[in-house]
C-alpha cells in the first residue's frame, strides 16, 4: 500500500549507515519480503488507508523500530536470537512466504479487487476471480516465474557429477568450468534485472500488437531524498493507535533475527567474528536513517546479501557502493521503473519468498518431536488467520510453556 519510490528512499541510507556501524561484512540492508509483509500488516491493523497516511505512518514505524533496537543494543539484548526456538522461527517464515505469494498473485494473473488484510480474504479474492483472469498477463508472470525457478534450482543442484546423474539438470550445462556453464550462472545471478528487462519488451510487444490490459506500475511521482520529520502531519492519527508500539516491537526483534540469521551464515563462513549488540546498534541506526528519509523498516536482506556475497564482496565498502547505485537509481531510473509491468515484479517476490518456506523442518517435526510440531503448526495457523506478528508471540509463548 505504499508508492514504489518508497522503497528507494528505505535503500539509500540504511546501506551507508549499515556500512558505518555494522560489524557483518557482507550485510546489505534495506527493504525485505518480510518486513514488508509485517509493516504492511501493522499499517492495515492500525487502520490507515490513505496512501499519504500510510506512508506517514511507515516512516514514524521505522522511527520507532530504530529507537527500540538501539536502546536493546546498548542494554546489550543481541543475545536474544539464543532465547527464539528455530522451530518458531520455520513456522513464522513458512506463514510469512505463503502470505507473500498468495498477495503477489494478484499481479502475477492480471487480477483487480480491493486491498485485503488478511491472508484467507486474499484466498477468497483471488479464488472467486479465476474466471477474470487476464490471460496474456498470466502467461508473461508465470513463464517468468518458471524461468526464475529453473535458473534457481539449477545453480544449486550441486556438483558436476550430482548433474550428470540427475533427470533434469543433467540437460543443462554440467561443466562448472565451461563456457555454457559459466554463461548461464551469469545468467542466474542477473535473473531479476532479465525478468523485468524481458518482460518490458514482452509488455511493449503486446501493447504494440494492440494487446491491452498488462497493468504497469504508472507514474511514479518522487522528490528525490529529502529529509522529512517521520509522520509529520499526522501524529494524531497515529499516536491514537495501541499497535503503534507494539508492531514496531515485534518489527525490531524480527529484523534483528534476520539479520543476524543471513550475516552469521556468511560470518561463519568467511570465518570472522561479529557483534550482535553492535549490529544491533547499527540496524536501529539504519532504521533511523529510514524513518528521515520517508522510507519504513529494513533489516538485513537474504537475497540481496545473497548477491552481494557472489560478486564477491568482502567488506562493508560494498555497502556504501550499493547506496551510490540506489541513489543513480532515484534520480535516472524512476521513468523506466513506471514503464514496468507489475507480473514482471511479482515473480521475484515469488521467487524470494518461496525460499523461506521450510516444509521439511514441519516433517521432520512431525517424526520426531510430535510437541514441537504442534507448537509450528500453532504458529502457522494464527499467522494465517490473523497476522504473522499475533503467530510469533504465540508460538514464542507456546515455546516457552513447553
Amino acid at each position: 500500500g505504499l508508492p514504489v519510490h518508497v522503497g528507494l528512499y528505505s535503500s539509500f541510507a540504511p546501506l551507508l549507515v549499515y556500512a558505518l556501524f555494522g560489524t557483518m561484512r557482507q550485510v546489505q540492508t534495506g527493504p525485505t519480503a518480510v518486513m514488508c509483509l509485517l509493516t504492511g500488516q501493522a499499517l492495515d491493523s492500525m487502520g490507515l488507508e490513505s496512501q499519504a497516511l500510510r506512508v506517514a505512518g511507515a516512516s514514524l514505524m521505522a522511527l520507532m523500530v530504530g529507537g527500540i533496537s538501539v536502546v536493546l543494543g546498548i542494554l546489550r539484548f543481541g543475545g536474544i536470537v539464543d532465547f527464539m526456538s528455530h522451530t518458531v522461527m520455520s513456522a513464522f517464515c513458512t506463514a510469512s512466504g505463503v502470505t507473500i505469494v498468495t498477495s503477489q498473485l494478484k499481479d502475477l494473473l492480471g487480477l483487480q479487487y480491493p486491498r485485503t488484510h488478511y491472508w484467507w480474504e486474499e484466498v477468497e479474492s483471488v479464488a472467486t476471480r479465476l474466471g477474470k483472469i487476464h490471460v496474456p498477463t498470466a502467461i508473461l508472470g508465470c513463464g517468468l516465474l518458471v524461468v526464475l525457478l529453473v535458473l534457481k534450482y539449477w545453480k544449486s543442484a550441486g556438483s558436476t557429477e550430482a548433474r550428470k546423474n540427475h533427470r533434469f539438470w543433467s540437460f543443462f550445462p554440467k561443466d562448472k568450468n565451461s563456457m555454457p556453464f559459466r554463461a548461464l550462472k551469469l545468467l542466474a545471478d542477473l535473473s531479476s534485472f532479465l525478468a523485468v528487462f524481458v518482460g518490458s519488451l514482452v509488455a511493449w510487444a503486446l501493447r504494440e500488437a494492440g494487446v491491452d490490459g498488462v497493468r504497469l506500475v504508472g507514474d511514479v511521482h518522487a522528490d528525490g531524498f529529502i529529509f522529512v520529520m517521520p509522520g509529520r502531519g499526522y501524529y494524531s492519527e497515529l499516536f491514537g493507535s495501541s499497535a503503534l508500539f507494539v508492531s514496531a516491537a515485534v518489527i525490531a526483534t524480527i529484523g534483528f533475527l534476520e539479520t543476524i540469521a543471513v550475516g552469521g551464515k556468511f560470518a561463519a563462513q568467511y570465518r570472522y567474528d561479529y557483534e550482535p549488540n553492535q549490529d544491533f546498534i547499527a540496524l536501529g541506526l539504519s532504521n533511523v536513517a529510514s524513518a528521515f528519509m520517508s522510507g519504513f523498516p529494513v533489516t538485513g536482506g537474504f537475497s540481496r546479501t545473497a548477491v552481494n556475497v557472489a560478486f564477491g564482496a568482502t567488506s562493508l565498502f560494498s555497502s556504501a557502493i550499493s547506496s551510490t547505485l540506489v541513489l543513480g537509481a532515484m534520480y535516472f531510473l524512476l521513468p523506466v521503473i513506471s514503464q514496468v509491468p507489475r507480473t514482471c515484479l511479482a515473480p521475484i517476490i515469488i521467487q524470494g519468498a518461496i525460499a523461506v518456506i521450510d516444509i521439511h523442518e514441519f516433517k521432520v517435526a512431525f517424526r520426531s518431536r510430535p510437541s514441537e510440531f504442534l507448537v509450528m503448526l500453532s504458529t502457522l495457523v494464527v499467522s494465517l488467520a490473523l497476522t504473522v506478528k499475533e503467530g510469533l508471540l504465540v508460538g514464542f509463548v507456546l515455546s516457552v510453556l513447553k
